[in-house]
């Protein structure tokens, strides 16, 4: 639950005129410079909100270009659709813009139903067919996968058959469709978190074309493919974490969609012994064949990304990535260490731990050998058995190492290996004093950021301009790992590439973009609008239950019938952690006072609320005199969950001001320079 913070009062004159004029227009439908809004005045994210005034609720998605107009494509998740807890799919929707800023809601591109894992729409379009495709993922449909196709990019779409992907790619999950500049279309998806593949598609894009390319990268997602001055570039989340706080951002470069692709190397051989920092497994170049051999080398064990655990990774008998017996050696360095022996295939099918009768402390080395003889494997640790176990699963294999690429990313130095077959024979010998050419070496991609500015990378929109190159427009989503996904805010920024195409780190902030073509948009027009505080440098929070209320102060411009309030609200629940969340148990009630009295009340049920921030509109009817103010103010006696607002700290609405109970109402304390979004409507009496 994102509670709000006790105000701020910040005279910022200089910042609030850049967010009042974020946008500066040239000619229509020519070309328009855009301000980017991610964070506040205070480095606080903020909402963007369509030209409704409503939040923005497309998320998990892709930008596009379609002609002259720049379209957003997402998940939404205002009727409270959760990943892993329930199945509420509240539909695709596409959100139209000419500048990136002003967003219209285009409504749905595939209608809400019942789906536990339905994500990631992305759309192009296809110049033969005259279709826009539409490729989502839906891990319960037969292929993980649907495809859509509509003469128009808000649709309506049409579902086509199933895309039918060849099983060695293993995808599940996250997705980009990508366009080549010869218009042969490529699909680019993950298997829940450990690879990624690219897969050529056919002339309509509808489906797999047959040719594809696992990459070598683990323990990522959401792949991004693009290219730039003839080379193909590929960004994922790294590591994978679906809907977490601050995963980074790494890519991959080739010169073919099919790749092969290059990035960093996991492995380094460096002052005479291999230092590895993730990347997964690394295996033998040889050794498919080998059955009975010791398997002997020096380990130490490196510190996590965080703490003091250290873990060493190494398997025996594994020709294929994960499919073998793997060996963790592990500890915190404070009490006795763990030797952890897995048998994998794709999945741990079977385990044992083992206590060590010494602590396994980073940075300290250790002499490790491991025979395999038989259906019997045997492990010493610094010249004493610690373990041997029976298992006839895998007869023969490569040996290798292995560093977890996850977001607690391990590392380790390995020295002196040995592989000798029973007779003595030296089947394999490195002291890594030279190169690395005797190992399958895992690649990693190349980081342009830790956190992806708060967030998980969700896209990057390649939006061709009319003249220059390409815009190259980073987007992620700013998940805070709150289970209400619809809260999450957006960030997006221009990439920027150096003189050799490597892409430039990713400087978090606010950015400003020219666009060609593109023309200023604008809110839409409130009809008899009165008062109101704007839509631009809103955040929201939610308390109001039980004893806390809260108000709005607002002075009437012109006298007569109060034909409408709204207020931006949501619902939310107070869980902590991924679990369904528990929606007011009460209605929200809303007031208008005189400062004195009040003057009408009425109140909403917790059904007519999203659980994204969006204008509740109640129509008081009240007569109102021009110059006097009045306060909307808004409680609930709910026992359970909460009701949100939006709110902005740098004082938008200067007629007046918000302000905070806790306790029932009873008293009110200010909030200077702080607003609630809302605004008024008056008609003649």
């Amino acid at each position: 639950m994102r509670r709000i913070p006790p105000s701020r009062a910040v005279v910022l004159a200089v910042l609030s005129c850049l967010l009042l004029t974020a946008l500066t227009a040239v000619p229509a439908r020519a070309a328009v410079t855009t301000g980017l809004t991610n964070f506040g005045p205070g480095g606080e994210q903020v909402t963007r909100y369509d030209t409704d005034g409503n939040a923005v609720d497309a998320h998990d998605g892709a930008i596009q270009r379609f002609g002259d107009m720049y379209y957003l494509y997402g998940t939404s998740y205002d009727c409270g659709y959760q990943w892993q807890v329930n199945t509420s799919f509240c539909g695709f929707k596409v959100y139209s813009s000419p500048d990136l800023a002003h967003w219209t809601d285009r409504g749905y591109v595939v209608k809400p139903r019942d789906c536990k894992f339905c994500f990631r729409p992305h759309a192009v379009y296809n110049e033969t067919t005259h279709k826009y495709v539409l490729w989502v993922n839906d891990q319960e449909a037969a292929d993980k996968f649907r495809v859509y196709t509509a003469p128009r990019p808000t649709g309506p779409f049409t579902e086509q058959p199933v895309p039918d992907l060849p099983e060695g790619t293993h995808c599940t999950a996250d997705l980009d469709v990508f366009v080549d500049d010869d218009g042969t279309g490529y699909l680019a998806c993950s298997n829940a978190g450990w690879h990624i593949a690219v897969i050529k598609l056919t002339p309509d894009y509808l489906r797999a074309a047959g040719p594809y390319d696992v990459t070598g990268v683990t323990r990522v997602e959401a792949p991004a493919l693009f290219k730039r001055d003839g080379v193909y570039y590929l960004a994922m989340s790294d590591p994978n974490c679906g809907y977490c706080t601050g995963t980074g951002t790494s890519y991959l470069t080739a010169r073919s969609p099919l790749g092969p692709w290059s990035g960093r190397d996991a492995w380094t051989a460096e002052g005479g012994a291999l230092t590895v920092k993730g990347g997964l497994y690394g295996l033998s170049q040889q050794g498919d064949d080998w059955t009975d051999y010791t398997y002997s080398f020096d380990v130490a064990p490196l510190p996590a990304t965080s703490g003091t655990f250290a873990q060493a990774g190494f398997s025996v008998r594994m020709n294929r990535d994960d499919y073998g017996y793997l060996f963790l050696l592990n500890g915190t360095g404070t009490s006795d260490g763990k030797l952890t022996v897995l048998r994998r295939a794709g999945k741990t099918t079977a385990s044992h731990t083992v206590a060590l009768d010494k602590p396994i402390v980073a940075g300290e080395w250790h002499h490790v050998s491991v025979t395999a003889s038989g259906s019997t494997i045997t492990t010493s640790i610094d010249g004493v058995q610690v373990d041997s176990f029976t298992d006839a699963t895998y007869p023969a294999g490569k040996v290798g190492v292995r560093e977890w690429n996850g977001a607690n990313l391990e590392s380790a130095k390995f020295d002196n290996v040995r592989v000798t077959s029973p007779s003595g024979q030296e089947l394999l010998a490195d002291d890594f004093s030279g190169d690395l050419s005797r190992w399958v070496v895992p690649t990693s991609g190349v980081k342009i950021t830790e956190d992806s500015c708060g967030g998980q990378p969700a896209q990057i929109a390649t939006l061709r301009q009319r003249h220059g190159e390409p815009l190259y427009l980073y987007f992620s989503d700013l998940w805070n790992f709150h289970t209400n996904e619809a809260l999450a805010n957006y960030y997006w920024q221009p990439l920027k590439f150096a003189d050799d195409g490597s892409i430039a780190p990713i400087e978090c902030g606010n950015a400003t973009v020219r666009l060609n073509p593109g023309h200023p948009g604008h809110q839409r027009p409130v009809p008899g609008l009165d008062q109101g505080s704007g839509v631009t440098g809103f955040r929201t929070g939610c308390d109001i239950a039980g004893d806390v209320r809260r108000e709005q102060s607002f002075t009437a411009g012109r006298g007569g019938r109060l034909a409408s309030l709204a207020v931006t609200a949501f619902k939310d629940g107070t869980e902590e952690g991924r679990v369904e969340r528990t929606p007011p148990s009460e209605p929200l009630t809303v007031e208008i006072t005189d400062g004195s009295r009040t003057l009408w009340s009425e109140s909403v049920p917790a059904g007519r609320i999203g659980w994204s921030a969006r204008n509740l509109t109640v129509h008081p009817g009240i007569r109102i005199e021009r110059g006097h103010r009045y306060t909307v103010r808004l409680g609930s006696t709910a026992t359970q969950g909460c009701y949100g607002v939006a709110y902005n700290d740098h004082d938008p609405y200067r007629g007046g001001t918000s302000a905070v109970s806790h306790d029932g109402g009873a008293t009110f304390t200010p909030e200077p320079a702080r607003d609630l979004k809302f605004f008024t409507t008056v008609r003649r009496a």
